[in-house]
């Protein structure tokens, strides 16, 4: 009985070895008898999933970079009319002001009249120096006659045109990753129109930023220097008498040979109504006769 069930347990043990090798011989016949891929069919899928990447990464769209700004943007300008009594010196003044705020002048235009003389200066100093140079027209030795300041934020616009601007040198990057990755023709000019429009775009953007940048730096003021003249009596000066006497001879003859030849050109109605005139006497007289 005991010798009965030792060789059924190894029976039992023997199966499942002999399970466990058919297992795996199977798998081995499958993976052995699965038909190998087709020839070229792996350089056309590495083809295609280069197309696919290149067409996704076209339709995708950069993560949006917002810049971070640290204080707010503001562009100050503004126009100050002075009235002097000497603007000789007030003129000298500025130049010296403006050394000491290493301002300088943009433009500069003197109109020098009969009853007045005045500068139109247009000043660019740096914005942390704006106020001060306020300050010293103010509080100097000229009269104030007009006075008018303008504080515009532009941080808004700064902020999105800075955006814009890091967003499209994104897209530009990746634009020419694509280039370097694309095998068709169609692909290639595509990818190098997107290029050319986007770096337009990118050189207008930055033009318009360093401008902002520009006008936030340096604060413009249009000062114009003001000052009345004196009215001084100046008598026209005449010929002599003789010279007086031979321009009004010259003059009258002048307007004799003027009248002459005007009669010269309208002859043609002198002789018509020379006509009409003595036609009509004539038939005056003959009505006359006929009275009588």
């Amino acid at each position: 009985m005991k010798s009965f069930f030792l060789s059924l347990i190894v029976l039992l043990i023997a199966s499942s070895c002999n399970s466990n090798r058919n297992e795996t011989n199977s798998d081995e016949i499958v993976a052995l008898s699965a038909p190998p891929p087709p020839a070229g069919s792996s350089s056309d899928d590495t083809d295609s999933k280069d197309k696919k990447e290149v067409s996704e990464d076209k339709n995708t769209e950069p993560e949006t970079i917002m810049p971070v700004v640290k204080e707010k943007k503001i562009i100050k300008d503004g126009t100050v009319t002075v009235t002097t009594n000497d603007i000789t010196a007030s003129k000298k003044n500025i130049d010296e002001l403006l050394k000491k705020l290493n301002g300088y002048y943009e433009t500069e235009d003197l109109q020098n009249y009969d009853q007045s003389i005045s500068y139109d200066l247009k000043i660019r100093v740096p914005a942390d120096n704006f106020e001060k140079l306020i300050s010293s027209i103010e509080n100097g030795k000229d009269e104030l006659t007009g006075k008018s300041i303008q504080a515009r934020d532009v941080t808004e616009e700064f902020v999105d045109i800075t955006t814009r601007l890091a967003n499209k040198r994104e897209y530009l990057k990746r634009y020419k990753e694509l280039l370097s990755r694309a095998s068709t023709v169609k692909d290639i000019l595509e990818i190098e129109e997107n290029i050319r429009v986007i770096e337009e775009e990118i050189e207008s953007k930055e033009g318009r930023l360093k401008y902002l940048n520009d006008q936030v730096s340096f604060s413009t003021l249009n000062l114009t220097l003001y000052k009345e003249k004196e009215y001084i009596y100046k008598p026209q000066e005449q010929d002599k008498f003789s010279e007086r006497i031979k321009n009004s001879i010259s003059e009258g003859w002048t307007s004799i040979v003027d009248f002459l030849l005007w009669l010269f050109s309208i002859w043609p109605f002198i002789i018509l109504i020379t006509g009409v005139v003595y036609i009509i006497r004539k038939i005056r007289k003959k009505r006359k006769n006929q009275v009588q």
